[in-house]
């Protein structure tokens, strides 16, 4: 086991999840937020999650992204269930959100439970929402209010 400069085994797992995953991670590097998507969203999207991410006490720098395809490579095989179950555990984020169905189709298949899209849920203990199209409910003031509703069903920073 490689050990981490302070002799932290969970900052190794993370540092080596990184390494390991690399081309499929972008957002702060040690994000609390683990947002999983098929592929990188937009800036506007990104923002609004960094928002609030922030407005619930995590911090303006709490996401981390996860792709589904390895640099947004639509040919690359996708991350299979085991290894993006290992992705999310190394990671070990305080909450997750599965950002577009297809996300949470392979969330569902990770963890072999299923992930109510447009809804709170649960997954290895750790809160998650679901979204048909995260990105999609950015295009109006209604759906703006819709994703923030259901943002706002994570627990804040250090409710859990």
């Amino acid at each position: 086991m490689k050990k981490s400069a302070n002799g932290n085994m969970y900052e190794a797992t993370l540092f080596e999840t990184r390494e390991m995953f690399a081309p499929y991670l972008s957002g702060a590097a040690e994000g609390v937020v683990c947002v999983v998507c098929i592929r990188p969203l937009a800036t506007k999207a990104q923002a609004a999650l960094c928002s609030s991410a922030a407005a619930l006490g995590y911090g303006r720098e709490a996401c981390i992204f996860v792709t589904l395809h390895e640099n947004d490579a639509e040919e690359s095989p996708a991350l299979d269930p085991q290894a993006l179950f290992l992705l999310v555990e190394g990671l070990d984020p305080l909450v997750a959100i599965a950002a577009d169905k297809e996300s949470a189709t392979a969330l569902g298949q990770a963890y072999h439970h299923a992930v109510t899209l447009d809804a709170p849920g649960r997954l290895f203990g750790r809160s998650i929402v679901a979204f048909n199209s995260f990105e999609k409910l950015l295009d109006s003031a209604q759906g703006k209010q819709t994703a923030w509703a259901l943002l706002k069903k994570l627990p804040k920073f250090g409710e859990q």
